[in-house]
């Protein structure tokens, strides 16, 4: 036999018992192959796929390499060594590759598929997108390419688009569920409940063993208010896939809105169980647990609060040491994350901290520096213009020792609802020359009235703000108090609220001009101790006034922060505040006439 018709042979046998899965088998004979003919350029093609398939990836780039080395000019070679770069998270090289296979075969939709993908991996979206863009318009039947397009532009919030895109794929195929899904979680980031539902509907019509389906069904039916159809949605999703950690989790989230703790806590568990590192579960396990007191297990989950979506803080990058939660004569560093409410809150736990921790800095939001170094004159603060730790707000190093975020002070200080015993009545102070200032113009307008009452009635929360506000109008008409007058401690534009209630309700709101009550977080302080009272929706007003240690009422919609925890009208957090809880989703009547007798006690 002539080593051409030797070489033929063994090709045939290698490809006849790859397709048959002996593929340890194949490779030895393609090696056959390759000892009799050094430049057989398909053997080594073939020697790398088969390599890849059994993930030895490392040797499978060495095999294509050299079968690029022999015939620089197969597109399909480019595309596999492309392939394997993948696999070893060498994005940018898998990239450099399918650009050479496409330069050779540029009409090929798997090759832009492909690139696709790796730019995708790199977060390169909008170049991403254009690939698949070219994938549809070699090949407009490629349904992958419309399924990774879509989620694209979903997450570069080109929601319109990705409606279409969707809408192009079921043109083309209409028993595409996948599609109607994900077509689903398009129409509800577009605040199209219905047409989602629908959508959701005709996946499920189409695969009726569709979990993800079901799921996404559940979501949109708990955004409509029908709880009871979202939980069957979210039982069917299980049924079908018991190792679902997404219903879980979604099932969970519906059983915490309806304050049914134990059965959140279970379905957390269980997302926990199939996907350890499921962010989203381990914090809700530590809100369930914080406002049911559970406060060790619910700081210990807390930490999970980094990778939460909600979450809007990084961790800070230092070279130096976390701290060790032990008492220390160190420099500790107390770093700015979440929110202004969450700065204030922690800052509760500051005073204590001192006798542990006597070398005290605190990065914290600017707006509380002049009040927070008024109140705690020993501590050394540091303004927090964002929080972005790698901005120029960040703290020098050299000024400290060791680090710790606000947050996590709970977890050192707060583990059984006994250590609020140690808390400050007051912790913050007014400045009160500026106090008596605005105490004495405020009782100029009094007149006739008895009290004096400060309001904030919104919340601008972009998670949970809506649930929280209450109309300004709704609010003085529930209320009808002749007795008191009224000030508005409420930051952002109120100007055509207050405007309308004059005009049509014939009340004066009293606006303190001279203090922006966003920005002028000192001032804001001395306008709340200036009044009697104050009532307040849960928002930065009601923590400054609770740390302020001001007679605060507090509105809470029927779900609340996890701080203010469950049917109680205390909070271990804040000792002079009464909370006001509704009883039912959206019902602020009960909520209101509470409050009014509350009120009209303190006048007489």
């Amino acid at each position: 036999m002539s080593k051409l018709d030797q070489i033929a042979d063994l090709f045939q046998k290698g490809s006849a018992l790859h397709q048959q899965g002996n593929l340890e088998e194949a490779l030895v004979i393609y090696d056959q192959a390759i000892r009799i003919k050094s430049d057989y350029a398909e053997a080594y093609y073939c020697r790398g796929m088969i390599l890849c398939q059994i993930e030895r990836f490392e040797e499978a780039l060495v095999s294509f390499d050299q079968a690029i080395a022999i015939n620089p000019n197969h597109a399909g070679t480019y595309n596999n060594r492309g392939v394997v770069l993948k696999e070893l998270n060498r994005f940018s090289d898998a990239i450099d590759a399918y650009n050479q296979a496409i330069a050779i075969e540029p009409t090929y939709a798997h090759f832009y598929y492909n690139r696709g993908y790796a730019l995708q991996k790199l977060n390169k979206f909008d170049e991403a997108v254009v690939n698949y863009d070219q994938v549809i318009t070699n090949n407009p039947g490629y349904l992958d390419a419309y399924s990774n397009r879509g989620y694209l532009l979903q997450e570069l919030k080109r929601f319109d688009e990705a409606l279409a895109n969707y809408d192009q794929a079921l043109a083309v195929n209409p028993d595409y569920a996948e599609a109607y899904s994900d077509r689903g979680i398009a129409l509800k980031k577009l605040k199209r409940p219905d047409e989602a539902l629908a959508s959701y509907n005709q996946a499920i019509k189409i695969n009726p063993d569709y979990a993800e389906a079901y799921s996404n069904r559940g979501s949109i039916l708990q955004d409509l208010k029908r709880p009871d159809e979202a939980l069957a949605s979210y039982n069917q999703a299980i049924k079908i896939n018991p190792d679902y950690a997404d219903a879980y989790y979604n099932r969970g989230a519906l059983f915490q809105g309806l304050k049914h703790f134990n059965e959140a806590l279970n379905d957390y568990a269980q997302a926990i169980r199939i996907n350890p590192n499921y962010v989203n579960a381990h914090w809700n396990t530590s809100i369930c647990n914080l406002m049911r007191g559970n406060f060790k297990a619910g700081w210990q989950a807390y930490e999970w609060r980094w990778g939460h979506f909600q979450c809007d803080s990084e961790p800070l990058k230092s070279n130096k040491p976390a701290w060790d939660y032990q008492k220390t004569n160190q420099r500790l560093l107390v770093w700015a994350e979440q929110g202004i409410g969450d700065h204030i809150l922690f800052g509760s736990l500051l005073s204590e901290l001192l006798e542990d921790v006597p070398n005290l800095l605190v990065q914290i939001d600017k707006r509380l520096i002049s009040i927070f170094s008024r109140s705690l004159p020993t501590i050394k603060f540091y303004p927090s213009i964002n929080l972005d730790p790698n901005s120029d707000s960040k703290v020098p190093e050299s000024d400290y020792d060791v680090h710790v975020p606000i947050g996590s002070l709970g977890k050192y200080l707060r583990n059984d609802e006994k250590d609020f015993n140690n808390s400050r009545y007051r912790f913050l102070k007014d400045d009160e020359v500026k106090t008596v200032k605005i105490k004495k113009y405020l009782m100029t307008l009094n007149k006739s009235k008895n009290k004096i009452c400060g309001i904030s009635w919104s919340s601008k929360s972009k998670s949970s703000g809506s649930s929280k506000n209450i109309d300004l109008k709704y609010l003085i008409e529930r209320l009808n108090l002749e007795e008191y007058s009224f000030v508005s401690l409420q930051y952002g534009k109120t100007k055509d609220e207050i405007k309308i209630i004059r005009d049509e309700l014939g009340i004066n709101i009293i606006s303190y001009e001279q203090v922006d009550n966003f920005t002028d977080i000192d001032g804001l302080s001395s306008l709340i101790q200036a009044c009697d009272t104050v009532i307040s929706v849960d928002n930065i007003t009601c923590q400054l006034a609770g740390a302020l240690g001001k007679q605060i009422h507090i509105l809470l919609p029927f779900y609340t922060h996890w701080a203010w925890m469950l049917d109680r009208e205390d909070s271990p957090w804040y000792p002079s505040a009464k909370l006001y809880r509704q009883e039912k989703i959206n019902d602020w009547d009960t909520v209101l006439e509470k409050l009014k007798a509350d009120l009209l006690k303190l006048v007489n």
